[in-house]
C-alpha cells in the first residue's frame, strides 16, 4: 500500500471520470496508479473499478504500454459481482491490467465439469472460485437432519478435489479456492448445544480438508477467517443483502478477498516485493539514538520496546525466507551500527542487512542507492517508516517504492506489515531461504572487484562454475520462479507457470532447464533458465533465456549460450535460433545474440539465427560443472 496526500475519495474519483472523458488516461498511468492505491473505502474502490474496467478505458490504459496485462477469471456459489472490478482497482495500482472473465450465477461447478468452455476461450492465467455454505448444503436434502449433513461435510473435500482434477484437464492455470463459512442462518437452526458442536466440528475438519488441497500443485486455498481479519471485516453480508442480491459476502469482505487475489496474482507473475527497507529511530526501536544514547532505547521487555521488538522478529522471519533487509535512516552512520551491534535486547544486528545507508540524505535517494548496490528495482522494495513526512517524500519522489502506511501507535507496526502480504509466494524455494546470504556473498564479490585492476583477473579468482539442471520435481518450482521473476534478463519477457512447465514437458513439446551458479564466495543457486523447442526443420529454438541479475557481467550466459550451440552441434540439428522480445526492461541485452556470432533478427518473427560452422571459445573464466552436454530439444 503506498500512501498518498490524503484527499476526498469522491475528488480522487472525479479525476478519474475527467481523465477518461478527456481521453488523457493513456497518458496518466501513474497518477491513475497513485489515485487508486489512495482509495480506502470499497465503495469507492469498486465504483473506480468499473469505471477503469470499460471498453474505451481499458483500451487507453492498455495503449499506454505501462500495464502488465493478464487473463483472470471468476467462478462463484453466490453473486459476486463487485470482485471484477475490486480486482481491477488492486491490481491497476501495481502496474498490473486484468481482464476478468465470469460465469453465470452458481455455474462454478457446471462451467468446469462441461470442460470449461468460457474459461478455455479466456485462457486465465489465475481462477478464482469462491464459494459460500450453499455450495455445501445445494446436496442436503434436510438441513435439520445432522447426521446428512455431517455426512456431506465429510464427503465435500474429496468433491473439490474431483473439481479441481477436471479444472487442471481443461485449464490447466492456477486455481484459488476458499474455505468455507458457515453462515448464522443455518448454524443457528440446531437449537440444541449439542447438535450445533458436533455440527460445527464436522464443518471444521471439513475446512481442514479443504485447506489441504492447497498441498496440489498449481492451487491456493484462502482463509476466510483470515482474509475477513486482514480486511478488518465480517466476511457475512447483511441479511437484507442476502435477500435482495443473493449476496454470502460483504462488501468490505469482497474488497478484501479482491486484494487477496491481488496478492496471488502478483506472486504468480513474479512480482511479489524483495527488499524491506527499514527505519531505526522509533521504528526498529523506541527513541532516538543519537539524543538518547544507546542504553536508553526502548526494545524488548514492556510496551513500547516490545512492539519494536516485534517488529525486529517479523522482519528477522521475512529475512529468512528470503526478504532482503536494508536500513535507511537519518543518523550517524557508526552511532547506528554500535546500536545494532551492542544492545542486548537487539534481534537484529548488522550482519542481517544486504544494504545500510545511515545519513544524513533524503531517503528516495538513499532507496535508490541500495536498489543500484544490490541490483534490484526500485519497485521491489517496501518502505517502513514511522515519521509520516518521511513516507510521503518516498511515495511523492519514488512512487514506485511501496510504502507502508504505519499506524500511529507502534503495537501495530508489526501486523501493518505482515498483514499487507507484500512479500507472498506460491511456493518457497530453497534459493528464496538463502537469498540474504546470497546477496551478502556478493557484496564480498564486490569488494574482490575494487581489489583487482583488470578484469579477466577478477573473473579468474571469483572461480565460476556453471552446472545445467534439466528441470524436474525437485527444481521445478524455482525454474517457474526464474522465468516469472526475472525482468531484466529476460529475453522475450514469457513467463512460464508452473502448471506449464510440467505440462509441456510431460507433452515433449519443450525441454526446460535451470543452471546453478557458484563461486568462491558461495552457491548463487540455479540462478538461471532456458526454455528449448525442437523446429520443423529440425532446429533448435532457445524459446525463452532468464538470467538473475545476480550473476551479470560474468560471461555466465556466454557459457550456456555457447553449451546449447555445441550440444546442438552434436545432435545433428542444422542450426541454433534464438528471439529477443522487447519489454521495458529487457532493452540492455537487445544485441546479446548478435554477440555471440548469430545472424538475423530482421524478420517478422524477430529470429537470430547461428549455423553451428564456427563457435566461438568458451569463456575460459567460467568452468563447466558436471552436467556439460545435458541441453537437449525435445
Amino acid at each position: 500500500m503506498t500512501t498518498a496526500p490524503a484527499r476526498p475519495a469522491a475528488g480522487d474519483l472525479a479525476e478519474l471520470r475527467a481523465l477518461k472523458r478527456s481521453g488523457e488516461l493513456c497518458g496518466a498511468a501513474d497518477r491513475v496508479r497513485t489515485v487508486l492505491g489512495a482509495l480506502g473505502d470499497p465503495v469507492d474502490r469498486e465504483a473506480a473499478g468499473a469505471l477503469l474496467g470499460a471498453r474505451a478505458a481499458r483500451t487507453a490504459l492498455a495503449a499506454s504500454g505501462a500495464f502488465t496485462p493478464v487473463p483472470l477469471a471468476l467462478l462463484a456459489s453466490a453473486t459476486a459481482d463487485p470482485v471484477p472490478p475490486l480486482l481491477t482497482t488492486a491490481l491497476l495500482a501495481e502496474g498490473v491490467q486484468p481482464d476478468t472473465a465470469t460465469t453465470g450465477f452458481n455455474q462454478w461447478r457446471f462451467e468446469i465439469l462441461t470442460g470449461a468452455p468460457t474459461l478455455r476461450e479466456h485462457g486465465p492465467a489465475v481462477t478464482a472460485c469462491l464459494l459460500d455454505d450453499s455450495a455445501v448444503f445445494e446436496k442436503v436434502t434436510d438441513p435439520l437432519d445432522a447426521d446428512e449433513v455431517v455426512a456431506r461435510c465429510a464427503a465435500f473435500p474429496a468433491e473439490l478435489a474431483a473439481w479441481l482434477d477436471a479444472y487442471d484437464r481443461h485449464v490447466g492455470t492456477l486455481a484459488v479456492l476458499n474455505t468455507v463459512p458457515l453462515g448464522a442462518a443455518r448454524r443457528d437452526r440446531w437449537v440444541d448445544y449439542a447438535t450445533r458442536a458436533r455440527v460445527e466440528a464436522a464443518w471444521q475438519r471439513m475446512n481442514a480438508a479443504v485447506l489441504d488441497l492447497a498441498e496440489r500443485p498449481n492451487t491456493v486455498v484462502l482463509s476466510v477467517d483470515a482474509v475477513a481479519e486482514r480486511g478488518g471485516a465480517r466476511w457475512a453480508a447483511t441479511d437484507r443483502m442476502r435477500h435482495i442480491a443473493a449476496h454470502a459476502y460483504g462488501q468490505e469482505f469482497l474488497d478484501a478477498y479482491a486484494r487477496e487475489v491481488a496478492r496471488v496474482v502478483l506472486a504468480r507473475l513474479g512480482r511479489a516485493k524483495k527488499c524491506l527497507v527499514l527505519d531505526l529511530d522509533h521504528t526498529l526501536w523506541g527513541g532516538v539514538v543519537g539524543d538518547d544514547g544507546v542504553g536508553a532505547l526502548k526494545i524488548g521487555g514492556a510496551f513500547p520496546g516490545s512492539a519494536h521488538r516485534e517488529l525486529q522478529s517479523l522482519a528477522k522471519d521475512l529475512s529468512r525466507q528470503g526478504v532482503l533487509l536494508t536500513v535507511c535512516s537519518k543518523n550517524d552512520e557508526a552511532v547506528a551500527r554500535e546500536a545494532i551491534d551492542t544492545h542486548p535486547e537487539m534481534l537484529l544486528r548488522t550482519g542481517d542487512f544486504t544494504a545500510f545507508r545511515a545519513n544524513w540524505d533524503p531517503k528516495p535517494g538513499n532507496a535508490a542507492s541500495m536498489a543500484a548496490e544490490l541490483n534490484i528495482g526500485t519497485d521491489a522494495m517496501v518502505f517502513v517508516d514511522d515519521n509520516p513526512a518521511e513516507r510521503g517524500l518516498m511515495a511523492r519522489q519514488r512512487p514506485e517504492v511501496t510504502v507502508v502506511d504505519l499506524p500511529a501507535d507502534p503495537a501495530g507496526y508489526a501486523s501493518a506489515v505482515a498483514s499487507a502480504g507484500f512479500f507472498n509466494q506460491l511456493r518457497l524455494t530453497d534459493e528464496d531461504r538463502t537469498r540474504g546470504e546470497m546477496y551478502r556473498a556478493r557484496a564480498e564479490r564486490e569488494r574482490l572487484r575494487e581489489t583487482v585492476t583488470d578484469v579477466e583477473d577478477y573473473l579468474r579468482e571469483l572461480g565460476t562454475e556453471i552446472t545445467v539442471e534439466e528441470y524436474g520435481p525437485l527444481n521445478g518450482a524455482r525454474i517457474a520462479q526464474l522465468f516469472g521473476k526475472t525482468n531484466q534478463f529476460n529475453l522475450t519477457g514469457v513467463r512460464y507457470g508452473a502448471d506449464e512447465l510440467a505440462r509441456r514437458v510431460d507433452e515433449g513439446t519443450a525441454a526446460f532447464f535451470g543452471v546453478r551458479v557458484t563461486d568462491a564466495f558461495g552457491d548463487n543457486g540455479l540462478a538461471g533458465a532456458l526454455a528449448l523447442v525442437r523446429e520443423p526443420d529440425g532446429a533448435w529454438l532457445i524459446e525463452n533465456f532468464v538470467l538473475s541479475c545476480r550473476v551479470f557481467s560474468r560471461s555466465v550466459e556466454d557459457a550456456i549460450v555457447g553449451l546449447v550451440l555445441r550440444a546442438a552441434r552434436d545432435a545433428g540439428a542444422p542450426a541454433v535460433r534464438g528471439r529477443h522480445v522487447p519489454t521495458a526492461k529487457n532493452g540492455r541485452f537487445a544485441d546479446f545474440y548478435p554477440s555471440l556470432g548469430f545472424a538475423g533478427g530482421q524478420g517478422p518473427d524477430g529470429d537470430f539465427r547461428h549455423d553451428l560452422t564456427q563457435l566461438a571459445e568458451l569463456p575460459g573464466w567460467v568452468r563447466v560443472g558436471p552436467g556439460e552436454g545435458a541441453f537437449h530439444a525435445p
